[in-house]
């Protein structure tokens, strides 16, 4: 089992995962693929944010969630929105980030180690994914 080296628990899922379900299940039901690119990407971009303040559902969703879609890859351990701090300090309009963000995409697609994710485009935040996809970007 893999936990993050970079990522408490607290981070990676909805708040109210950790009032029902202990913290060793909710490390499990990660693909550990997933966390690893995740510590990964940290390393290469600085500080990330995926859930705290007023973001709940980047990380696992609760089942009934309305966030995404019914079958979203976050309600299975298979998906994370990461906010790179150095973007989100900068200001930027949702159009800046959106280009930041695709311009870090084109970088990560080049490195093999990252052969198993795909991302999300046209979003102002960086999605990552394990899902068995075709096409490695997509927009939903």
């Amino acid at each position: 089992m893999y936990k993050c080296k970079y990522f408490t628990i607290k981070e990676l899922v909805n708040p109210a995962f950790l009032k029902m379900t202990d913290e060793t299940i909710l490390w499990k039901v990660f693909d550990d693929r997933l966390l690893r690119a995740a510590d990964k990407i940290r390393d290469m971009y600085g500080a990330i944010i995926i859930n705290g303040g007023s973001l709940t559902d980047c990380g696992l969703r609760l089942d009934d969630s309305k966030t995404g879609a019914k079958f979203s890859a976050h309600k299975y351990g298979r998906a994370l929105d990461l906010h790179i701090v150095e973007i989100e300090k900068k200001g930027l309009s949702k159009d800046a980030k959106i280009t930041e963000y695709k311009k870090i995409r084109k970088e990560l697609l080049q490195i093999s180690e990252f052969n198993n994710l795909s991302f999300e485009t046209g979003i102002y935040w960086l999605h990552i994914d394990t899902f068995n996809r075709s096409n490695r970007l997509f927009n939903p």
